[in-house]
Order: C-alpha cells, then structure tokens, then sequence
C-alpha cells in the first residue's frame, strides 16, 4: 500500500491563484515558499508546473459551473440566479474564485499542458457553452445578451473588487439589473 498525499490541493491551488493575481506568474519554487509543499510532492502529484497550472484552473472552473449551470437550468428566474452564481461564489469560494476573476484560462494553459487536461477543460468548456446555448433558445434572448447579462456583466462587477477587497452584498442587486438590462434590451444599443 502507498503513501497517503500530504500535498492538500486547496491550498496549493489558493497559492497559485494568489500569486497569479498579485505577481502575475509562478514558478514551483514559488509555490513551495508558500505551501512548504516539497518540489517532489508537486511533481509527484501535478507532473509539471503547466500540469499544476490546468489542475487549479479545472478545479476553479467546476466548482463555479456547478452552481451556475444548476442555476441556468432551472425554471423561473434562471436567468437572475445564473447571474447572482458569480457573486456567490466570490464570497462563498474566495480563494477559487480569485482564480476566475483575477486570471485568465490562457493563464493556465499552453502548448505544454498535458492533452488530457487541455481535453478535459474543453470539454468543460463546451458544456457551458452548450447550456447557454440552450437557455438562449429556450428564453428567446440574444446569445450576445446571455453572454453580456450572464458572464461579462457579473465578472465585471466582481473584478471591481477581488482580489484585494470583499464583495459587498449590494453588488448583487447591480447584477440582477443589468442581466436583466441586457437580455430584455433596456436602452439603446448605440452611442
């Protein structure tokens, strides 16, 4: 029988998307100055900093989609609570979400992360996308709409705040406005 991991994936994941939103980069040894992480156990445990790289955006990026995607499947006001996913989970999962808010999936990918990560992240990928997609078609709105009012408008309001300061309740009745600005086309779309 093997060793049990020491290696806590939160943590080293938190490491990362802390040091990617203030530092802008990482190296493994950076990760062991924060984590007290071996250089060993990461490469035991990720393969390589591009495999650690695509491990924590996944992570970060199922989390949020659970929600979101369980939100804008359901009846009603889908829609709204679609849009409230974001700043939930920025103050429910901070340390995951900063890795969302503050980054960029090209971030954590490149020409060296392994294939079956890149495949699993598309895959992931696409199936948000297909569900927005559907929800669009289901509610008559514009994709471009469901985009702006589901994801760029509730990102924006975040990244206003993460990751230096705490997201304030009163961002969520900004968010439900202007999801629903966008996909009922309240106001001119021309300047």
């Amino acid at each position: 029988m093997g060793r049990v991991s020491t290696v806590q994936d939160g943590n080293v994941y938190a490491a990362v998307g802390a040091l990617l939103a203030g530092r802008g980069a990482i190296t493994l040894q950076t990760i062991v100055g924060e984590t007290g992480v071996s250089i060993g156990s990461l490469y035991h445990r990720y393969g390589s900093r591009e495999g650690l790289l695509a491990k924590t955006w996944l992570d970060a990026v199922k989390s949020f989609q659970a929600t979101f995607l369980s939100a804008l499947e359901g009846g009603g006001e889908a829609g709204a609570r679609a849009a409230l996913a974001t700043p939930h989970f920025c103050r429910e999962e901070r340390e995951r979400a900063i890795i969302l808010s503050c980054c960029r999936q090209s971030e954590f990918l490149s020409d060296a992360t392994p294939e079956d990560l890149r495949e699993e992240i598309g895959a992931v990928n696409e199936a948000a996308g297909a569900a927005l997609r559907r929800y669009a078609r289901r509610t008559g709105y514009s994709l471009e709409a469901c985009r702006l009012g589901l994801i760029a408008f509730p990102l924006g309001a975040v990244r206003l705040y993460l990751p230096d300061r705490p997201l304030p309740k009163t961002i969520d009745d900004y968010v439900v406005r202007a999801f629903w600005s966008a996909v009922r086309g309240n106001g001119s779309p021309t300047l």
